[in-house]
């Protein structure tokens, strides 16, 4: 627990230390916009990765002179997931920092960093629990090329849903919990470790992030946390029999369908490529069309506090897919049944949600707008 809240102060320190160095000006901009180019912001406002980072870097350091039992090994390997994702965190910083990092580059970089990974820890993908896909992947090729494809998946679906105050953060918090809680029913100490240390560098982070938006993640920090998700996932599964290869699926069911969605949406329906942003994403359309607080202004504040109340519906996505993960994670059937419910799911409400069709109750209003469509009583 003492490493936990070591990274969470040492990412807070630092994230406060990069607000404290943006300019003042830089303070009005704490409201993002409905467009994404207004979240496309440069310099240290996007710098909330490199405290995440330095946080995960201290407790690891620190727990090297631990003499609890398995914290070397567990701190070997959460080290050596850091050198892993230099790759991917170095490129998404660049683009934070320039704007001018393709996203093929990107997405090599993301290819580069699960390859690393790979190769220093044995992270490869050892089995798919269908018969059809394991006898494919247990050539050893194969199995590195799709553990390479997936991990880089994974760590572009988190910069993906990247668009609002808390939301990426707070999604990769449920996510390693979710992974904690299996690991420790497993019996994977360092694995457990590596998922909590990270969920106590993101606590440090969104003190800063959520509801006001003092910082934001940026790329790199997106990609660093989908990354060390991605990688943490393919090791419980390497490393445990008994956990279900359909587990990192179903916890993970909210970023990856917004990741597929998104790629059938530009190729499909749009003809675009499919690395193009734009502003049809879930969590976009939940901020335009359900979030009705406020709306009538264009002040900071009403935007901010907008902003903030994206997030928790997102929460609530995920933890969808997260609760029923960990509770069947010893079950490929139940796992795949419930795969199978959210993508439904999924569909059904960003549906119903672009055609203006969301139920009332989802909507958030003003309280006068509240108090003027509840039924009249004597």
């Amino acid at each position: 627990m003492t490493y936990i809240f070591l990274a969470m102060i040492v990412s807070f320190g630092v994230t406060l230390a990069a607000i404290r160095l943006q300019r003042p000006s830089a303070h009005a901009h704490a409201a993002r916009s409905e467009s994404s180019s207004e979240s496309k912001m440069h310099g240290l406002n996007r710098a909330g990765g490199i405290g995440v980072a330095a946080g995960l870097l201290i407790s690891l350091l620190a727990r090297l002179f631990a003499e609890a039992p398995y914290a070397i090994a567990s701190a070997h390997m959460g080290l050596t997931l850091l050198v892993a994702v230099l790759p991917i965190f170095a490129a998404g910083l660049l683009e934070d920092f320039t704007q001018r990092i393709g996203i093929w580059a990107r997405l090599l970089a993301a290819l580069a960093s699960a390859l690393l990974a790979g190769w220093m820890l044995g992270a490869w993908i050892p089995r798919f629990d269908f018969a059809p896909l394991d006898a494919v992947i247990a050539f050893p090729l194969v199995s590195a090329l799709l553990t390479c494809v997936l991990v880089a998946g994974v760590t572009h679906a988190f910069n993906i849903i990247d668009g609002f105050n808390g939301l990426a953060g707070g999604v990769a918090a449920l996510i390693l919990l979710g992974i904690a809680y299996v690991a420790f029913k497993a019996g994977d100490i360092a694995v457990l470790a590596a998922a909590l240390t990270a969920v106590g560098a993101i606590a440090g982070f969104m003190l800063l992030n959520f509801p006001r938006g003092l910082i934001y993640l940026g790329d790199g920090g997106a990609y660093l946390l989908g990354f060390w998700i991605g990688v943490l996932l393919v090791m419980l599964i390497a490393r445990n029999p008994d956990v279900s290869a359909w587990f990192p699926v179903l916890l993970c069911s909210y970023p990856v369908c917004e990741l597929l969605f998104s790629i059938y949406r530009r190729v499909v329906i749009r003809r675009a490529h499919p690395g193009l942003p734009d502003v049809a994403h879930l969590h976009h359309l939940i901020y335009m069309r359900l979030v009705r607080w406020l709306v009538g202004s264009s002040l900071p504040e009403p935007k901010s506090q907008r902003n903030a109340l994206t997030a928790p519906y997102l929460w609530i996505v995920t933890s969808i897919g997260v609760v029923p993960s960990v509770v069947f994670w010893q079950s490929p059937l139940a796992l795949q049944i419930g795969c199978l419910l959210f993508a439904a799911t999924y569909v059904y409400c960003y549906v119903r949600i672009a055609k203006f069709r969301a139920p009332r109750w989802w909507v958030l209003r003003k309280p006068h707008e509240r108090r003027s469509s509840a039924p009249e009583t004597r």
